[in-house]
């Protein structure tokens, strides 16, 4: 198999703001070629040109040297060009077989009532699974699968349509190391086959160690391609952070809550998986502490188990009390105020309106007996309004009709409603505008200088630079590292959450 798929001085925009600026990129077949960069660098706005998803404000596709031009994803699939996306997008209580083949293809049927011929299903998934080297039954549910299996599932069921071209979103991200190293090496066997494969991945010496050239974005621009053996992880690393690779603590010029402050939050011997490490973690009075690594490193599931979205495994104590979390109403109990990443989903009731989303939490404080107390709830959200400012027609309007900013401050101020000790928040300011960021920190600094401990998982390692008093950096369900934030730089947070140790 040979070929050439060529992305060439790419531009797009999304009204005035430019995110892909005279980009170029080149997959072959036989070949893995990687893209790398930050969150908002412009990766996923130039997968989306090259699958069809988007359309580029300018710019050209070629294959083989003839420009084509894709109305969608479909478009691209008819040109050779698969795509398996970082998210699992598999039906659990389907086989493996009917994920792979049944959706999206003719299925082979047969007898006079034409029915599905579900061993021939079987056997072609089967044949497709072996010359793959994944030994997974065909008639397997999906549900029963482990993590690693179920990738190779999405790999097989891309790959069902030979195509010639393979692009790969995190394939990797959410698996431990053993689970990614037999991706991995699925990847090197499609190459060896002659397919051309794009790997986006975050970690760096999975990148060197697969690839034949990796390509770097930052903020929209083509910084270097270069040849992946004449690179290390040190040097991907400088060119992906650019000038914030030095960049050190926001914090520096304010006081650090000092060793000798009592704990808040402690948490001993608790583990993210069961083939994770046991960790030890504490927050202080006055703290915050922020967490953060690759997606899928366990910090999310961290701050879950402490809000109690998941059972926490270990001991838990909330100011020197022991706290048994295996429900939210558990964690609010013991005094754990838990933010979701989820706004819409695990947060806000969208059609409810901003007071009584507010007034959610802390409903023994504006009921009377059985009854609501409407004045109150009124007063509260007022207050919450004034204090966050809050940016709304009437504390009676839905939620929904909010800026994700000030959906954001209304979470947050149902969770300080009910006056938490803990504050736990995942992705504190995501999708939230600049002026919205600035205010949601120094709305979490205002809960810790009261003498409460804020506990953060973010995966914008600027985000915990400028917020944290001491930032832990997570790797595969392990805290790898955990340090005060005003000796951390840029550099230093974005190495050890992308470099295996050593």
């Amino acid at each position: 198999m040979s070929g050439r798929f060529a992305a060439e001085h790419l531009v797009h925009a999304y009204g005035s703001a430019v995110v892909l600026h005279d980009v170029g990129f080149v997959l072959e077949c036989g070949r893995v070629a990687a893209l790398v960069g930050e969150n908002g660098s412009g990766k996923s706005t130039l997968l989306k040109i090259m699958t069809g998803a988007l359309t580029p404000s300018d710019g050209r596709l070629r294959i083989d040297g003839e420009e084509v031009s894709f109305g969608g994803p479909a478009d691209a699939g008819r040109a050779g060009i698969a795509v398996v996306h970082q998210d699992y997008n598999l039906i659990g209580d389907l086989s493996v077989a009917e994920n792979v083949y049944a959706l999206g293809h003719t299925l082979p049927r047969r007898g006079i009532a034409r029915r599905v011929d579900r061993r021939r299903v079987d056997a072609i998934v089967g044949g497709l699974l072996d010359g793959l080297g994944i030994e997974i039954p065909p008639g397997r549910l999906v549900r029963t699968l482990d993590a690693v299996e179920r990738k190779f599932v999405e790999i097989a069921r891309a790959m069902v349509v030979r195509p010639r071209f393979l692009i790969l979103d995190e394939p990797t991200a959410s698996l431990e190391p053993a689970a990614a190293a037999r991706v991995l090496a699925l990847i090197e066997q499609l190459r060896d086959g002659g397919t051309g494969v794009a790997l986006v991945s975050h970690r760096l010496d999975e990148i060197i160690r697969v690839s034949d050239e990796v390509t770097v974005l930052r903020d929209g621009h083509r910084i270097a391609t270069l040849a992946a053996e004449t690179v290390d992880a040190d040097e991907l690393g400088r060119l992906i952070a650019g000038p914030k690779a030095q960049r050190t603590s926001g914090r520096a010029s304010r006081t650090r809550p000092g060793s000798d402050r009592r704990p808040v939050l402690s948490m001993r011997g608790t583990r993210i998986s069961a083939t994770a490490p046991a960790l030890d973690l504490d927050v202080r009075e006055g703290e915050i502490v922020g967490l953060t690594g690759l997606l899928g490193c366990g910090a999310a599931q961290l701050l879950a188990m402490v809000g109690g979205a998941v059972p926490a495994s270990g001991a838990i104590e909330v100011d020197g009390r022991a706290a048994r979390i295996r429900t939210p109403i558990d964690a609010q109990r013991a005094g754990v105020g838990y933010v979701a990443e989820d706004r819409k989903g695990a947060g806000l009731v969208m059609e409810l309106s901003v007071a009584d989303n507010i007034a959610l939490a802390s409903l023994e404080r504006t009921s009377r007996g059985p009854l609501l107390d409407r004045p109150r709830i009124d007063a509260q959200a007022r207050r919450f309004r004034d204090e966050f400012d809050i940016r709304l027609p009437s504390i009676h309007a839905p939620v929904r009709s909010l800026s994700g900013g000030n959906q954001q401050k209304v979470l947050l101020a149902r969770r300080l409603a009910a006056s938490p000790r803990v504050l736990a928040i995942d992705e504190p300011t995501h999708g939230v505008d600049v002026g919205g960021k600035a205010q949601i920190h120094a709305l979490l600094r205002a809960h810790a200088e009261r003498g409460g401990a804020v506990l953060v998982a973010s995966t914008d390692v600027d985000e915990v630079l400028d917020l944290c008093d001491r930032v832990g950096v997570m790797r595969h369900g392990m805290l790898a590292s955990l340090g005060p934030a005003d000796e951390l730089s840029h550099f230093d947070l974005t190495m050890l959450g992308v470099k295996e140790a050593a």
